[in-house]
């Protein structure tokens, strides 16, 4: 299964709805988790998903806003918090930490699954809209061909703006000429990277400037009072400078994997401790 993701953009009044179903899908996903916390703290009784699901359309009779989104994308919710049981289980089987499911509060319930296609694909109109079960067509930038079958989508919203992610089974495999060469790769102060064969990658001017503008609104943040209007306004400036910076960075590591494994056969990382050395006085070039 690949992913592929594009850029969303609904109508206002798409978007509103788009929040609306976020909204009820997190009190629902909180609602589902609490049902399983409280039925096994108080009777020893296990719910799973199945339960949960039958108990959809009694819900939706009950509180009549929840008709108002698709049943396929109900049953995603309570699927994703059936995956979030089954990792904290396997967690606690393997002896690790398990860390128990979270209530999701405002800001960390940033996505809607869709994963019930059905036969046909969900995009229309030559490649230019996605269709979405009692949301329509909406407009999304695809800019590079979706290959293989669709099975599931996602729609999520990061700094005001949607994405919808595509999970496509059959994906035809490139497979790139065999390579006998080897390298070695270390992490550079002055540079981004540095391989075994003396070749060095630094950090390019475009990626600085979205660091400096980072900064820059970060401040702006921080002295805004807390729980005013300006610090809200100012905070989703931040979130667009975080994604920029994070879409930057990651442009520029897929081209640079790409070419090292296109090169070499086989490559040498060096272990490091990334979350030690980013707490410590290496942070800066650890994070760029």
């Amino acid at each position: 299964v690949r992913s592929f993701r594009y850029r969303l953009r609904p109508t206002r009044a798409q978007a509103r709805t788009l929040d609306r179903w976020l909204y009820l899908t997190r009190e629902l996903y909180n609602a589902a988790l609490a049902e399983r916390r409280d039925a096994w703290s108080k009777q020893r009784a296990r719910v799973t998903a199945f339960d949960q699901m039958r108990a959809l359309p009694g819900v939706r009779e009950v509180r009549p806003e929840f008709a108002e989104i698709p049943i396929v994308v109900l049953r995603g919710t309570i699927r994703r918090l059936d995956c979030a049981f089954d990792g904290f289980f396997r967690r606690c089987a393997s002896g690790s930490k398990p860390g128990y499911p979270r209530f999701k509060g405002r800001g960390r319930f940033e996505s809607i699954l869709i994963d019930d296609i059905g036969k046909h694909s969900p995009v229309v109109a030559g490649g230019k809209r996605v269709k979405v079960p009692m949301l329509g067509k909406v407009k999304f930038g695809q800019h590079r061909p979706l290959e293989g079958v669709p099975k599931a989508m996602r729609l999520t919203r990061r700094a005001d703006r949607w994405y919808v992610t595509f999970a496509c089974a059959d994906v035809p495999m490139r497979p790139l000429p065999p390579s006998t060469e080897t390298v070695g790769i270390d992490l550079g102060l002055t540079h981004f990277i540095a391989t075994s064969d003396g070749d060095t990658v630094g950090v390019s001017r475009s990626e600085r400037a979205p660091s400096l503008a980072l900064e820059r609104a970060q401040r702006c943040v921080s002295r805004r009072k807390r729980g005013g209007g300006r610090r809200l306004a100012t905070g989703r400036l931040l979130a667009r400078a975080h994604e920029h910076v994070a879409n930057v960075r990651r442009e520029r590591h897929i081209v640079l994997a790409r070419a090292l494994v296109a090169r070499y056969g086989c490559i040498f990382v060096e272990k490091l401790n990334i979350v030690g050395l980013s707490r410590g006085m290496l942070s800066r070039p650890v994070h760029h």
